[in-house]
């Protein structure tokens, strides 16, 4: 098959001029700026862009930093709480510690407050306790001079201190056995003293003993009827 032979003289069809009626609707052709672009131009004025490759790489860019401002963020958002969480953690150890201050304050006042109070009742105690032994002694005391007052009260008022002498003696005498009986001067020579006799008992005076006292002796004890030796006992009774 021969190709066609272009006839001589004839125009290109991109060179063609339109005429006449074709003419009028006819627009000016979309032509791409080929002297502009951030990515595919890089020289001089007489060097042009790649429009395709230019919105390739544009749009590439333009992900590119949405995913850079996606990543920031997750970065920032990440790091705003780690340093929530430490700032957190810190504030809980900074409560906690004050809290341990506290407790370790208050335990401390604690117990010195129960210390004071130990110390103000043992002190309380000691001091009761002296009171108690003073009073105690006064009282012992007390009852020691208020019981000799009464005995002694007792005999001076007695309308026959040898007749009651003489009672106390047969009242205290042992059965079968031979007894001697001590009686002040003027007592062992008074005629109630002769019941005595009339019993078996000896009676010997003694100038050491006061009109109210006697003194027995048989051969296995001794009883002492002295008024001393009754409040020496009420003495020791009351201790």
């Amino acid at each position: 098959m021969t190709a066609a032979v272009p006839l001589e003289g004839a125009v290109p069809a991109d060179r063609r001029v339109l005429r006449g009626e074709h003419a009028e609707g006819a627009g000016p052709l979309s032509t791409p700026q080929l002297r502009t672009g951030a990515w595919t131009r890089f020289g001089g004025e007489r060097t042009l862009g790649d429009p395709v490759t230019e919105d390739v790489l544009s749009a590439l860019a333009e992900t590119t930093r949405t995913a850079a401002r996606a990543q920031g963020y997750a970065t920032g958002w990440a790091e705003g709480r780690r340093e929530a969480a430490a700032e957190g953690a810190a504030h809980r150890a900074e409560l906690e510690a004050v809290t341990r201050e506290a407790e370790a304050r208050r335990q401390a006042e604690h117990e010195q407050a129960l210390a004071a109070l130990q110390r103000a009742a043992a002190l309380l105690s000691q001091q009761t306790a002296t009171t108690a032994a003073e009073v105690e002694e006064h009282a012992l005391a007390l009852a020691c001079e208020l019981t000799e007052a009464l005995v002694g009260r007792e005999l001076a008022t007695a309308e026959d201190p040898v007749a009651d002498v003489v009672r106390r003696v047969l009242a205290a005498l042992p059965q079968g056995l031979p007894v001697t009986v001590r009686l002040a001067p003027h007592v062992a020579g008074h005629p109630d003293v002769a019941a005595l006799a009339d019993q078996g008992v000896t009676v010997v005076a003694d100038a050491g003993l006061d009109p109210h006292d006697a003194l027995l002796e048989t051969t296995a004890e001794a009883v002492d009827l002295r008024i001393s030796t009754a409040l020496a006992r009420v003495r020791e009774v009351l201790s």
